[in-house]
């Protein structure tokens, strides 16, 4: 086509690959491997370094784990669950020593503090016992200890 001045117009072209923002033209496949990739390693860092989705699915985990080897009933599982979460906002679970992480099999293999009571009607109670470092006083000396 020619417009008023004389000049041929070029036509859109319809691309059949995605272009990124570089310029480069990159298979749709690559980013969802990249994706993958990055997720497939997201566990294998320290607790510490974990972001606070994966360590609320590390914690659901090993309240599930919990479960089954103690054969808990569903609302205690749910119980245990809730602590560990409010124990995470308090920020009870932060430090890696609170919480004993295996890097290599991606799971809590111990929450330091975490108590269970047995109660008399056969229902399991948790809580989280935090240490809180011992203060001591020093006595003040009298006339006495001077001599």
């Amino acid at each position: 086509m020619m417009n008023s001045q004389g000049q041929a117009r070029n036509k859109t072209l319809k691309k059949s690959q995605i272009q990124d923002l570089s310029g480069s033209l990159q298979q749709p496949d690559g980013l969802l491997q990249f994706l993958e990739q990055e997720a497939g390693g997201a566990y294998k860092r320290p607790w510490h370094r974990l972001e606070r989705g994966l360590r609320l699915n590390r914690l659901r985990k090993f309240s599930e784990d919990e479960a089954a080897r103690l054969n808990l009933k569903e609302a205690e599982k749910v119980a245990l669950y809730s602590l560990l979460i409010k124990s995470l906002d308090k920020k009870l679970l932060n430090s890696k020593t609170a919480v004993i992480y295996d890097q290599a099999k991606e799971s809590i293999m111990e929450i330091k503090g975490l108590v269970m009571h047995r109660s008399s009607d056969e229902t399991v109670l948790f809580q989280i016992v935090d240490k809180q470092k011992g203060v001591t006083f020093r006595r003040k000396k009298t006339k006495e200890d001077e001599v």
